[in-house]
């Protein structure tokens, strides 16, 4: 990362940089004013907005990738945004190869997503705010990755979390999306507290958020000890909260409520990597904290083997992709926490493209059977649906980590990394997740188009229009190509000399020395063990659901019948928190209601309610004449006497 010794060496953003914002910024206005008139033209300003972001953005992202802006990135100052006293926070621009890489994956699915989205929403009347939806989310995902200030990082954050939670719940007047809305929104408020936590103590250690000042205090030593480690895994709480990882991962399964396009923007390419990028960019501040590091690496291996045993028997075709992405997304951190940071973006990428693909692709197969969703009604829709079929196996051989497509050289680069660092048991909890991923997405594949037909009414299935084929087609390109071209050789690729020297620091700090990878050494015999376990859970879903038959399937489900039912029913983590924060939760409300209205108000409306009787008794007295008030002066005296009588006898 950029240090005071290297700010120097930072280059300067060309002029139309800020373009990538305004763009997805102007449509987004635009197409919300007056998109209604526009009705089924609504989506040409903001697909030609995302696709000139595109543009601009791969002229940003190539040279950062390539060594085009130098190791430390380029800049751009805009503004200063809040002044107080000696506090300042500046909005300002960021590109080097870290955040190169998030725009990479961040525009090109993001545009596809946009074209598929032309297809898969053309029916629905409101058809125009869901792409000012869509324009509105990708500026706050490109806000967050190109800012330079933590606090404008957190605007964009927070700016991300009302986006995901308009698209959720687009279908607003059904309940599940409106429920679902709204459990996104409130689970990443509980990660956001610890976020905003967080950057409150760097700016009383620091006294400023600028991200590269930040860092260059960390590296110097000027953050160590309990006080990184409590700063650092408060900063993780926003990344857990918004990257669904154990115990805020209960948001994420439910989002597939949002239409199709939807759950492949947020849970493929842009918010779900929000908190992986996070913490690779504050990566310093995690590695001066072993224990911060410890969390991060156990939570991420903890969510990956969670979320796969929930895979293993979910029907929805979508929740099975949603459980999936919480999976990989496990990987990520766990790499994250071991020290292995350029593995982590690099299955950040790789993942990207390959979930993008699927999701797209379980889109199209929805969009071919009317709209089911249980891979139960269907089956043998291979034949008609071939270019859906053949697109989603690429993704599925992708995910797999099966060679030489993309998921294979970024998954083998974690699982070999964590082992040489000496995390022996986030490489054997990985190497069963492995198997594990690949034996549910091939269930997928054989419960969708193999087998017998299930699907109620055959007549209406067909192939998706171009604008939604055409994406599939397209992002199976880099599913197959881009490890290869940016992961080798192994350990030496583009993508390492890119982000070798921003996470340097860190890695220094760890004390981790990146080696020479050796075919016929440890690094051979780990990637050969990772295709091995993939390779037999591919073997073990092909031969049980390439067929329809299952009886050898429902004898095993017999036997395991609690765990099936434990896995089918997500391991009744959704149930506890309805116990726990609903149920107890509400009993607990009422009985704070309760006391605040009889004992806190009641003793303050009873303090105002005998003050008020008192008032009223002694005002009978009142009555203006003189006899009276001497009456009762004489009473007073006599009464005085008869007690002094009776106490001085």
């Amino acid at each position: 990362m950029i240090t005071a010794e290297t700010a120097v060496e930072v280059g300067t953003l060309p002029g139309y940089a800020p373009l990538v914002l305004l763009l997805p910024l102007i449509g987004f206005a635009f197409t919300a004013a007056v998109g209604r008139r526009l009705g089924k033209m609504a989506h040409l300003v903001p697909l030609g907005a995302i696709v000139a972001t595109w543009a601009l953005a791969m002229s940003l992202a190539i040279p950062a990738l390539t060594g085009g802006l130098g190791e430390a990135g380029a800049s751009m100052p805009l503004f200063t945004w809040i002044a107080s006293g000696d506090l300042s926070f500046g909005l300002g621009l960021h590109v080097d190869a870290l955040t190169g890489a998030l725009l990479l994956v961040v525009t090109t699915v993001g545009a596809l997503v946009h074209l598929y989205s032309v297809g898969y929403m053309s029916h629905d009347d409101s058809y125009w705010r869901f792409f000012a939806y869509l324009n509105l989310f990708t500026f706050s995902m490109l806000l967050l990755v190109l800012a330079d200030n933590l606090l404008v990082v957190f605007a964009a954050w927070e700016l991300v979390g009302l986006s995901s939670y308009l698209l959720i719940g687009f279908w607003y007047t059904k309940t599940a999306p409106g429920l679902a809305a709204k459990k996104a929104f409130i689970t990443n408020r509980v990660g956001d507290v610890g976020f905003a936590l967080g950057l409150m103590a760097l700016v009383v250690v620091f006294g400023s958020l600028d991200i590269h000042t930040v860092l260059a205090g960390v590296e110097a030593g000027a953050l160590v000890g309990p006080a990184a480690t409590v700063i650092a895994l408060l900063i993780f709480c926003g990344a857990v909260g918004k990257s669904a990882q154990f115990p805020l991962h209960v948001w994420l399964p439910d989002a597939m409520e949002g239409p199709t396009p939807v759950s492949a923007l947020i849970h493929a390419a842009t918010m779900v990597n929000a908190g992986v990028y996070l913490v690779a960019r504050m990566s310093p501040l995690f590695a001066a904290s072993h224990d911060a590091m410890l969390i991060v690496a156990a939570i991420g291996i903890f969510t990956a083997i969670f979320a796969a045993s929930i895979a293993l028997t979910q029907t929805d075709i979508k929740r099975v992709l949603a459980f999936s992405t919480l999976s990989q997304l496990g990987y990520m951190f766990a790499a994250l926490g071991v020290g292995a940071w350029i593995p982590a973006i690099f299955h950040l990428i790789t993942h990207g493209f390959f979930k993008g693909l699927l999701f797209l692709g379980s889109g199209s197969v929805i969009h071919a059977v009317n709209g089911e969703q249980e891979m139960t009604k269907m089956g043998g829709l291979w034949r008609k649906i071939p270019i859906t079929y053949a697109t989603m196996l690429i993704g599925t051989v992708a995910i797999a980590g099966l060679p030489p497509l993309a998921g294979f050289f970024s998954k083998d680069e974690i699982l070999g990394e964590a082992f040489k660092f000496g995390y022996a048991w986030v490489w054997l909890v990985g190497m069963v997740v492995a198997a594990m991923t690949a034996f549910y997405m091939f269930r997928l594949m054989g419960l969708t188009f193999w087998g017998k037909s299930r699907v109620h009414d055959e007549s209406h299935v067909h192939e998706s229009p171009w604008t939604m084929t055409l994406p599939l087609i397209i992002l199976a390109v880099p599913s197959i190509a881009i490890g290869a071209a940016l992961g080798f050789p192994f350990a030496d690729g583009v993508l390492v000399h890119a982000l070798e020297p921003i996470f340097h620091p860190a890695s220094e700090m760890l004390g981790h020395e990146y080696e020479a990878w050796t075919l016929f050494g440890i690094d051979g015999l780990l990637m050969l063990a990772s295709v091995t376990v993939a390779s037999i859970g591919t073997v073990v879903g092909v031969r049980l659901f390439r067929s329809d038959n299952n009886e050898f399937l429902s004898g095993v489900t017999k036997r395991l019948q609690p765990l099936y039912d434990g896995s089918r029913n997500r391991w009744y983590f959704d149930d506890l928190n309805d116990l726990v924060f609903v149920r107890f939760g509400r009993k607990v409300a009422n009985a704070l209601w309760w006391f605040d209205r009889r004992v806190v108000d009641g003793t303050v409306n009873g303090v105002a309610t005998l003050t008020s009787s008192g008032g009223r008794g002694l005002r009978q007295i009142q009555t203006g004449r003189v006899q009276n008030y001497a009456l009762s002066i004489a009473f007073g005296l006599v009464a005085i006497a008869a007690a002094y009588l009776v106490l001085a006898g």
